[in-house]
């Protein structure tokens, strides 16, 4: 985690020079809260229509839930830099089209609740057994949006609001422990890791949706 955060904050001090050595118009940074997690950036318009905008999104969500006989603990964990380019149609509403790039996953833990659990429609005895789930986005996704904000060029507050997607189908993967395992046989396991995949596949199109201040200097 040291790590990303370094790596973030030594991305937004280049970013930032960048910007203030090229661009005539204000710097903005910028802070908020979505779907993707916390977001802080750095942004300048860079033409009469047109901005850039550099972000690092953090996101640590948990939740537990029942599913075919068992108990899982879950964690939605995101730590991305965002990089986007703004197109703006007269004012403040405007096109976006940008990448996100960095970890995105979602993991958990299943425990047999009743004494049993069922693998691809069939149940088996799994007292003490145990079934691990993980599903990884891309880690680098781009991105398409709208959004309003991020048009200020003098120095001041604005408020901002961005929904789009990012693309990218995950990859789905299910571990059994070994006594699950020859109870229900890999094949099944195999089975079940595709229902997985099936499900998450919904998700090629990651819905965003997020909103904040910006202040211009």
């Amino acid at each position: 985690m040291k790590t990303r955060v370094g790596i973030a904050l030594a991305s937004f001090a280049l970013f930032g020079a960048a910007l203030v050595s090229t661009s005539v118009q204000a710097v903005e940074l910028f802070g908020g809260l979505g779907t993707t997690g916390l977001e802080i950036g750095l942004g300048s318009r860079i033409g009469p229509n047109t901005g850039l905008r550099m972000d690092a999104e953090f996101l640590d969500y948990s939740r537990s839930f029942d599913r075919n006989g068992a108990s899982y603990d879950t964690k939605l964990k995101f730590s991305t830099l965002g990089v986007y380019g703004d197109y703006f149609l007269g004012s403040s509403f405007r096109f976006t089209a940008g990448a996100l790039i960095g970890q995105r996953k979602a993991s958990g833990n299943g425990v047999a609740t009743n004494g049993t659990i069922t693998i691809n429609g069939t149940t088996y005895p799994a007292a003490g057994e145990s079934v691990a789930a993980e599903a990884r986005f891309p880690s680098f996704a781009p991105y398409l949006g709208i959004g309003f904000g991020h048009a200020q060029v003098s120095k001041g507050l604005s408020f901002y609001f961005d929904a789009g997607v990012a693309i990218g189908k995950a990859d789905a993967k299910i571990t059994a422990s070994p006594g699950l395992v020859a109870a229900a046989g890999q094949s099944n396991i195999d089975a079940e890791q595709r229902n997985l995949q099936d499900s998450v596949d919904a998700l090629k199109f990651f819905p965003t949706v997020k909103f904040g201040l910006g202040y211009n200097f």
